[in-house]
């Protein structure tokens, strides 16, 4: 009985060890994992810019400025109309969702959603399929044969494209919004159409500035879209894509990625400053929950821009996947659309092995990704580790930089010893987590802020170290944040392109990449059949994933009811 007290005491101890050791471990994996996957990548390709036949060199550069300025210009002149139009479209598309009523808004958001998780060669196949040579409207309808190719093609698809996430954007910042302001307006006796562009907006300000510089971003770092439907209009991004697949210049495409990283980084930092500002604008509302559309109606002049602008975006959605869907299941013979399945039979005999390694891809990105981000924002936002704002950094890096600049830096980083992964899936998978997991750790870093703090000190009092804090306070409370995490990085692994197109192997060949195909080689018919079924899938897998997470939410607070009671 004696003996039992120290023996007891040393098992503790040595238990308070091991998990301590355990915690030190997961960090140290962690961190590893940024370092080796994120900037090491990153660095490899910056270096490889400045490698020369003899050394170090900047001949690359040089030849770059002299022979590609133009390329710069268009990249410039495409991504400032661009970021433009889809700023102001994205602007009435929210104010006509804001305002819309309960029913409504649900119902318009939720085509915003769809937009969301769709491949991002859809928008030009639809506009080759309605617009071009043989379109639907204007050779169908209008009996014209138009060439749809060139800069104003590329303009009219992103600006649509990039409007969806800037309206969602917009209407976050909406539903935050203090709405006594717009009552107050109203008491004053001024008009829906005053208060709308003269209260409401410029409040918006600072948002609507973050929706162009992202999308500007987007623009210049779109490669999909120039080479589609740009023709002979050229822009960096798609000399990237150039000089990796025709040439296999990886110096060359290193330095245009450089040059694509600076404004890029310049302009993320800014908009972070934007979004701060953001914050303090709706930081003072107490009434975040009341909804515009009980008290506020826009009318007259105004109501004819918003719902134009809104319509013209909702129309043309509904063409884009209207004909997606059509040319899926029908053919154009003499001038004659006749019902067919044929490339759903082409689909089922030759790319379905594509989609089973695109979604088994997409679960273990979804899964690794979530659990990894989540445990990188607690020892950052929870732990406040050393150097945890230069972690966060560095994690933010791949998410707002061009795809290309990640998947050229994989290239060059593990294509030798002691980590050479190209040619596997590995590399796949891995590009596609840490590409997206600056989104997991933003949201498990809200999540983080809702739980009480005294929960860890109350663990702790109770014998409990960090690392049981971790497993049984923490990770237990940030489910949602999982499920956050678990649709997002399943939807980008779905539709991604950019980030991995020089990663895969003809061999591991996935849906997107199979659609980009048939595009290039004009299967539009087989092409629609396989956007169709990304966008189904991933759509089917988001809101099974979503409807798990609420049923086990709602059984677990009957249980606690029931236990209560």
């Amino acid at each position: 009985m004696k003996n039992r007290k120290p023996r007891e005491k040393r098992a503790s101890f040595y238990d308070a060890h091991f998990y301590n050791i355990l915690d030190y471990f997961i960090l140290a994996v962690l961190v590893a994992g940024v370092l080796i996957f994120i900037l090491y990548p990153l660095l490899c390709m910056i270096r490889q810019s400045f490698v020369g036949e003899e050394g170090f060199s900047t001949e690359v550069y040089k030849s770059i400025f002299s022979a590609n300025l133009q390329l710069v210009k268009n990249s410039v002149f495409v991504g400032v109309l661009s970021a433009f139009f889809s700023t102001i479209l994205g602007l009435l598309v929210s104010i006509c969702v804001w305002t819309a009523g309960k029913k409504l808004d649900k119902f318009l958001e939720a085509i915003l959603l769809i937009s969301m998780v769709s491949p991002p060669f859809i928008a030009s196949l639809a506009y080759i399929q309605l617009f071009g040579r043989n379109g639907l409207i204007t050779k169908g309808v209008f009996g014209l044969s138009l060439n749809p190719y060139g800069w104003l093609g590329v303009v009219v698809m992103q600006t649509l494209f990039f409007s969806s996430l800037n309206a969602l954007m917009i209407i976050g910042m909406l539903r935050k919004m203090d709405m006594s302001l717009v009552r107050a307006s109203f008491d004053l006796g001024a008009s829906s159409g005053y208060t709308l562009w003269r209260i409401v907006v410029p409040l918006l300000k600072p948002v609507l500035l973050s929706c162009f510089l992202l999308s500007f971003i987007r623009s210049i770092a779109d490669f999909g879209t120039p080479v589609v439907i740009g023709g002979r209009f050229e822009t960096v991004s798609t000399e990237i894509y150039m000089q990796v697949i025709g040439y296999s210049r990886l110096d060359k495409s290193a330095a245009l990625n450089v040059l694509l990283l600076i404004p890029t980084i310049l302009v993320f930092i800014l908009y972070r400053y934007l979004m701060q500002k953001n914050e303090k604008v709706i930081s003072g509302n107490s009434n975040k929950t009341v909804e515009a559309g009980d008290t506020f109606r826009v009318r007259g002049l105004s109501a004819v821009i918003v719902w134009l602008g809104a319509g013209i975006f909702f129309v043309m959605m509904a063409l884009e996947y209207g004909s997606i869907f059509l040319n899926s299941f029908s053919r154009n013979l003499r001038g004659k659309i006749t019902f067919t399945t044929m490339y759903l039979d082409a689909l089922l005999e030759r790319n379905m092995d594509t989609f089973i390694r695109s979604v088994e891809y997409a679960l273990i990105v979804a899964i690794v990704g979530s659990l990894i981000g989540i445990l990188l924002s607690y020892y950052i936002e929870r732990r406040k580790i050393k150097f945890g704002g230069v972690l966060d950094f560095i994690i933010t890096l791949p998410y707002m930089l061009p795809g290309s600049c990640f998947g050229i830096g994989y290239i060059l980083a593990f294509n030798h010893e002691p980590l050479k992964l190209t040619g596997t899936a590995v590399i796949v998978i891995l590009n596609m987590i840490y590409k997206q997991m600056s989104i997991t750790t933003k949201a498990s870093a809200s999540s983080l802020l809702q739980i009480s703090t005294e929960l860890d000190a109350a663990a702790r009092d109770l014998g409990a170290n960090k690392f049981l804090v971790m497993k049984d306070v923490i990770l237990p409370n940030v489910k949602q944040a999982f499920a956050t995490g678990f649709i997002n990085n399943f939807t980008s692994a779905m539709v991604t392109a950019g980030a991995v197109i020089f990663l895969v192997t003809p061999g591991q060949k996935i849906a997107v990449f199979t659609l980009f195909d048939c595009i290039n080689t004009g299967r539009y018919g087989e092409a629609s059949m396989i956007a169709t079924f990304i966008i189904a899938i991933t759509i089917s897998v988001n809101v099974l994933f979503s409807i798990i997470v609420a049923w086990k939410g709602k059984k677990k607070r009957v249980f606690r009811t029931e236990k209560h009671k």
